[in-house]
């Protein structure tokens, strides 16, 4: 059997790396003055005599400010974020004491001992007032909003209630609403710009002029939430401190949670990202990508190092069963920047083919003056006389993918996974974000004829639950739905009914007699 294997940032969560939307967090959480400096030394030894000066870059170029994302920026990330997951917002915080007792397991807190701090030393006991009916939103922004019957939120309010120094837990209870009042905010007036007008003449242009008056002032909705966490994340006593201590951790780990499912940067790139080829005009922007794009690089280089010796198993390490189960791997594709699976199949002698990684990689850079990319091992080797920028984050950038080299990727991998007799899509999510990459596996099933299988999570539905939505993400033809084949896997053990997902699918493959299910 031949497979074509893609891997997202899911595959590697099990070695320790971070998931796609804490890599969101950190990254804005960056300390990026050794960049500025760098990038000042950079320009200072550019021929000032070149074309590539006279032309391209402005005046004073050596000693104009470099500038950075800050706080002015972010506003970009909260509108983004509950325009594109409003859904999954409103999803979290009616589901808010699930959500708090998965951030109690992961700070190691004892929900009964919580409970039981809080019942010393609070009047009521947790749980027994709830403000479900105190607290009710206007039926305008929303019928039936959970958060307010929660246990934990209402332990929260209790806590605020009661007096004292409340200004931390404050915070976050506020964080939590202005996040709720944002995302049902948002879906209102979407709803109105989209529905103004019930009926109205197609030929009278003037009722659409007066269409999309209405907007949230992002500036407010969830500022709070994304400032306490982009904040130097806040230490707090889990063994000796108080009840509003440990509500104050539990609320902070949950708010980090919901925004790695949730936070989007994209609109903040693409605001950004052109002007990367305009020094000359917009010096700020340029300066500001140039810097971004280079901590970018330097924390997914970190992150790599700082994980210490990395577990002895994982989807790269499943890789070795291939041989014994009659697999020969035809393509490899990832989403991921750095080069973890390259590093582990050469660490347990397993030869793959070349990995193509589509949305760049820690060795690749770019020239925006040349619209060029060169992949180069060692950083110092980097071509000094121009500026090239860490070539990652492309679907924020499409110009960077009509490069010659990149082209060439992305056209040799789909050529390379037409040999291949089922693709295998792993920690990959199908993001709206994601389309340039979404295309390639809609071309593989529907033209091609390929069969997709998506390892997938157990822990987020049921397979056919996950397979409507993929189906729906992927734009797929109801024809070839059969196509498409969703497994849910344990997120430890890998594994479907005991079996691990590799072996599942040989399985499938021969049962069907070289077919696939």
């Amino acid at each position: 059997m031949k497979i074509g294997l893609f891997f997202g940032a899911g595959a590697e969560i099990g070695y320790g790396l971070p998931s796609g939307g804490k890599f969101a967090i950190d990254l804005f959480r960056q300390d990026v003055s050794q960049h500025k400096t760098a990038l000042r030394e950079q320009l200072r030894n550019i021929n000032h005599l070149s074309p590539y000066a006279v032309d391209w870059l402005p005046q004073r170029y050596q000693t104009s400010r470099i500038h950075a994302f800050g706080k002015n920026e972010f506003t970009s990330l909260i509108e983004s974020s509950i325009e594109y997951r409003k859904n999954e917002i409103i999803r979290r915080l009616n589901d808010f004491d699930t959500e708090a007792d998965w951030a109690m397991q992961q700070l190691g807190i004892e929900k009964q001992a919580l409970i039981v701090q809080f019942n010393n030393e609070m009047e009521t006991a947790f749980g027994e007032e709830l403000y479900a009916h105190a607290v009710r939103m206007n039926q305008i922004l929303a019928n039936e909003v959970q958060l307010f019957g929660s246990e934990f939120y209402s332990a929260i309010l209790d806590v605020i209630k009661r007096g004292g120094d409340t200004a931390n837990i404050q915070r976050y209870a506020a964080a939590f609403l202005q996040l709720l009042v944002g995302a049902h905010g948002q879906d209102l007036v979407q709803r109105l710009n989209q529905e103004l007008f019930e009926a109205a003449p197609d030929d009278i242009p003037i009722f659409d002029d007066v269409t999309g008056m209405f907007k949230i002032e992002f500036s407010r909705a969830g500022m709070t939430a994304l400032e306490l966490l982009l904040e130097e994340r806040h230490e707090f006593d889990t063994e000796n401190g108080d009840v509003a201590e440990l509500i104050c951790a539990v609320a902070q780990q949950m708010l980090e949670n919901i925004f790695t499912t949730v936070l989007d940067y994209q609109s903040l790139i693409d605001n950004h990202f052109r002007y990367i080829y305009s020094p000359k005009t917009e010096w700020a922007k340029f300066t500001k990508m140039v810097v971004f794009l280079r901590a970018t690089r330097e924390y997914i280089v970190q992150q790599l190092e700082g994980a210490g010796e990395l577990p002895e198993q994982g989807y790269y390490h499943d890789l070795q069963q291939c041989e014994e189960l009659g697999v020969e791997i035809e393509a490899v594709g990832t989403a991921n920047y750095n080069n973890l699976v390259e590093s582990i199949s050469e660490q347990i002698g397993y030869d793959l083919p070349d990995v193509k990684h589509l949305n760049g990689g820690v060795k690749d850079y770019y020239n925006p003056y040349k619209n060029s990319v060169v992949t180069i091992d060692n950083a110092d080797d980097v071509p000094k006389d121009q500026i090239h920028v860490p070539f990652i984050l492309t679907q924020s950038g499409l110009k960077p993918l009509t490069s010659v080299d990149m082209s060439r990727r992305y056209v040799g991998l789909y050529d390379q996974y037409q040999g291949a007799d089922a693709i295998i899509v792993i920690g990959y999510g199908f993001n709206i974000d994601d389309s340039h990459i979404n295309g390639l596996f809609r071309q593989l099933i529907e033209e091609a004829g390929k069969h997709l299988y998506w390892i997938s999570l157990a822990t987020e539905g049921a397979a056919e639950h996950q397979k409507r939505n993929l189906v729906k993400r992927l734009r797929i033809s109801s024809e070839n739905r059969a196509k498409v084949t969703v497994i849910p896997v344990g997120a430890e053990s890998r594994c479907i009914q005991d079996q691990n997902w590799l072996e599942h699918i040989v399985q499938n493959h021969q049962e069907n007699g070289g077919a696939v299910a």
